[in-house]
């Protein structure tokens, strides 16, 4: 459990070196070839930096434990981190689809094609790198995986550039020369438009999380099975079961009905199906906050 925690902290780091490098480069490099789209890159980069950052410090603070303070456990802070993201993934898209459509109608905007080229083309492979290290080494933390999204999101904005300047490179050659100073806007246009769909699906399952709404249909259909085969071999009348889960925390409340057919009517009994069944939930990546209980009156079920 401590090499999986020491893993994902060094990829978080590795990720925050990533956006510290291109937050630099980027901007430098879009401002000196006039490109508002390697710009944005740099942009995208510096509010991953920022992200990053904050996602080491949630993760490093979540690992501290502080039973005193958060006896239900930290986990929340996980999807109010990436909620927060999210959002500001999505404001800084809205804001580039904005200025990329002032830009078109005033006639598009001048680049310097082999330098913005050279850059896309370098960005491509580094964030295609970084991202292959985080997606096979990211294992179960939503902060990791957040962050996966984030380096496929700038290696598909890397390789859309760069296959943006290419054709502006061959149509400088044609008679559709004019049309050139008209790509990088259209690109800015495009992409962020795109980028949109990732930084909402994470904040949609994220709120979900911080509303305590059920968890993803295979979690709840393994809970769903190892209950139903329980009731079958205890003869147990009736269960009610609520399931949710937040960050790495799965909370599972599970309260049996029994009535005079149910084969198991002791404590010692009731201790040996608990713990039966609480082998039968446990998930890979994930910790269970498991509640069993047993009545014979079913309104303390409801």
């Amino acid at each position: 459990m401590q090499s999986n925690k020491n893993n994902d902290s060094n990829i978080l780091k590795i990720s925050v070196f990533g956006g510290f490098l291109f937050t630099i480069v980027g901007i430098t490099w879009g401002i000196a070839a006039n490109s508002q789209m390697i710009i944005f890159d740099g942009l995208y980069s510096f509010i991953s930096l920022g992200l990053s950052l904050m996602s080491l410090f949630a993760y490093s603070f979540i690992q501290k434990e502080d039973q005193e303070r958060f006896q239900y456990g930290k986990d929340v802070i996980e999807p109010l981190v990436i909620i927060f993201k999210a959002s500001a993934i999505i404001a800084m898209c809205l804001f580039a689809f904005s200025t990329s459509m002032i830009d078109f109608f005033k006639g598009g905007r001048e680049v310097a094609i082999g330098s913005a080229s050279l850059y896309a083309l370098i960005a491509t492979v580094l964030c295609g790198v970084i991202y292959s290290i985080m997606k096979n080494k990211q294992g179960n933390s939503e902060f990791v995986k957040a962050e996966a999204a984030q380096w496929f999101m700038d290696t598909i904005l890397s390789g859309a550039v760069l296959t943006g300047f290419v054709i502006a490179l061959l149509l400088k050659e044609t008679t559709f020369a004019f049309l050139t100073s008209y790509i990088d806007p259209v690109m800015v246009l495009i992409i962020s438009l795109y980028f949109l769909k990732v930084p909402f699906q994470m904040l949609i399952k994220n709120a979900k999380e911080l509303l305590w709404m059920a968890p993803s249909a295979h979690i709840q259909l393994q809970i769903t099975q190892a209950v139903q085969e329980t009731k079958e071999k205890y003869h147990i009348f009736e269960d009610f079961t609520r399931v949710t889960k937040v960050g790495k925390t799965i909370f599972i409340e599970i309260d049996f009905v029994l009535d005079e057919h149910t084969s198991i009517q002791t404590v010692d009994e009731f201790d040996m199906v608990r713990e039966e069944l609480y082998q039968k939930l446990q998930m890979e990546g994930h910790t269970n906050w498991f509640t069993l209980s047993f009545t014979k009156d079913r309104k303390w079920a409801l």
